[in-house]
C-alpha cells in the first residue's frame, strides 16, 4: 500500500484505467480502486449531516478509523513493522490523494503529535463550519497511528480549512 514491493510504477501514472470494462487497477500491486470527486464526497458528507445531524460526525470518523486500520495492517505487512510513522501518513496522504501531510510538531512514536494537512480533500467544498468537519481524516489518522505504532490514540482536529483555517491540524495524543 505505502511501498509496493512489487515493481516500480512511474510517479505520473499509478493506474491502469480500462474504460471498456470500467475499472481501475492500482499499477503496483493491480488492486482495483474507484474514485470519487470532491463535490461528490461534499454531497455525501453533507446527506448524511442532514439525515443523522451530530451523528454524522461518529459515522464518519468510524468509517475512517476502519480504513486506516486497514492501511496500517497492510503496512507493518509491507515494512515488517518498522518504519517512521509519520512518513508512512504522509505516504498514505499523498497516493490516496487526500493532501499534503505534514508534522507540525511532537514525536508521533513518543505518544503525541500535531499534523497539518494542505489541500484537505475532506472539506474542501464546505465554507463557513462552525467547528472541524475532517471526521474521516481523523479516524484514517487514529486507525493508522494505532496498528503502526500499536495502543490507542486520541484524534482532535482542532484547525480545519471548511472553517476558515489555513490549514487542516490534528493532535493526535497516545492514550493506552
Amino acid at each position: 500500500m505505502f511501498r509496493p514491493k512489487k515493481r516500480e510504477v512511474p510517479p505520473d501514472n499509478p493506474f491502469d484505467v480500462d474504460p471498456g470494462r470500467g475499472t481501475i487497477k492500482r499499477k503496483a500491486d493491480g488492486v482495483r480502486v474507484m474514485t470519487l470527486t470532491s463535490p461528490g464526497w461534499a454531497t455525501l458528507q453533507k446527506e448524511l449531516a442532514t439525515t443523522f445531524v451530530s451523528g454524522s460526525a461518529v459515522i464518519l470518523q468510524r468509517m475512517g478509523y476502519s480504513y486506516g486500520r486497514y492501511y496500517g495492517r497492510m503496512a507493518k505487512a509491507e515494512e515488517d513493522g518498522h518504519g517512521d510513522s509519520v512518513a508512512l501518513l504522509q505516504n498514505f496522504a499523498r497516493v490516496t490523494g487526500l493532501g499534503e501531510l505534514a508534522l507540525n510538531g511532537g514525536d508521533l512514536s513518543a505518544g503525541e503529535a500535531r499534523l497539518a494537512l494542505r489541500s484537505c480533500i475532506f472539506c474542501l467544498h464546505i465554507k463557513e463550519a462552525s467547528e472541524p468537519v475532517c471526521h474521516v481524516l481523523a479516524g484514517l489518522i487514529g486507525g493508522i497511528a494505532d496498528e503502526v505504532i500499536g495502543g490507542t490514540h486520541r484524534v482532535l482536529e482542532e484547525k480545519c480549512i471548511g472553517k476558515g483555517d489555513a490549514f487542516c491540524e490534528v493532535l493526535v495524543e497516545r492514550t493506552g
